[in-house]
């Protein structure tokens, strides 16, 4: 059985990735068990541990509404540096960028990999993302993701999907303090694009991962609200619409041409299913 460093595994990408990813044997540190910033302590686990994959998930900054820890960058560049400073040098490393890379202090309407340092993001955590794509480049080794938004299983109750199908299934009305247009990626059609890719090597290393149709939160909403007969009220509060959030996904169909994303009302009746399960 091959093997797997997967860091991260107590958020939402990484929980979801630890199941779906069970083909291999997976070693799963948590930061309380494992600091990827502590460069002694990384070195002593490669000598104990080899992975013949790895994905790295665990990321400090970006929640939405919480300020950036001042030691956002260095803390981000210092678990990517340490990770491929001390892994074999023929272990494949995915990680994770963000559409926050490409400045979302403006409307970012199908932005494309070229697009990259081109705006200077004002948060942190999107700067540490430039300087992470940039250290990685073309390297043959590693693969980065960039994603825009993800939906899925066990993501956090503030996030809208989530907070959408809880808000019709408790018959309450679904509130959106301002509508905004977003790429939404279903977490099982994320796990299959990193299969795919991690098998190919892409040369062109940096790469949105975006589903090609993009959606509103009041088109969720609508959505949502067709899962069953009663209907609940959405309530949009700031009827301007706020800055589109998505990617170009050109670069990703070049290697996957045949790829088939989830439809949002097939991604979004199955976290309805799951969440009125549990």
């Amino acid at each position: 059985m091959k093997s797997l460093l997967l860091t991260g595994s107590g958020g939402f990408v990484g929980g979801n990735l630890k199941k779906i990813f069970n083909e291999y044997k997976i070693f799963s540190p948590r930061s309380f068990e494992l600091d990827f910033t502590n460069e002694n302590l990384v070195a002593s686990f490669f000598n104990e541990h080899d992975a013949d994959l790895i994905i790295h998930c665990g990321s400090i900054g970006g929640a939405r509404g919480l300020q950036d820890k001042d030691t956002t960058v260095e803390d981000n560049i210092k678990m990517v540096d340490n990770i491929l400073k001390y892994k074999n040098k023929d272990t494949y490393t995915v990680l994770f960028g963000s559409g926050a890379m490409y400045g979302k202090q403006r409307p970012l309407k199908k932005v494309s990999e070229d697009e990259i340092g081109k705006v200077v993001p004002y948060d942190l955590y999107g700067k540490s993302k430039v300087l992470i794509s940039e250290m990685v480049d073309k390297r043959a080794d590693v693969l980065c993701l960039n994603i825009f938004g993800c939906y899925g299983y066990d993501e956090k109750e503030t996030r809208f999907p989530t907070y959408a199908i809880k808000r019709k299934l408790e018959n309450k009305p679904i509130e959106i303090n301002q509508n905004v247009v977003f790429d939404y990626l279903f977490i099982e059609d994320l796990a299959e694009i990193i299969k795919q890719l991690i098998k190919i090597k892409p040369e062109k290393n940096i790469i949105n991962v975006t589903p090609t149709e993009s959606i509103s939160l009041l088109e969720i909403s609508n959505i949502v609200n067709s899962f069953s007969d009663n209907k609940v009220e959405v309530v949009i509060k700031n009827l301007e619409l706020n800055n589109e959030y998505t990617g170009s996904n050109s670069r990703l169909l070049h290697y996957l041409p045949d790829f088939k994303f989830t439809p949002y009302k097939e991604g979004l009746f199955k976290l309805y299913e799951y969440i009125k399960a549990n």
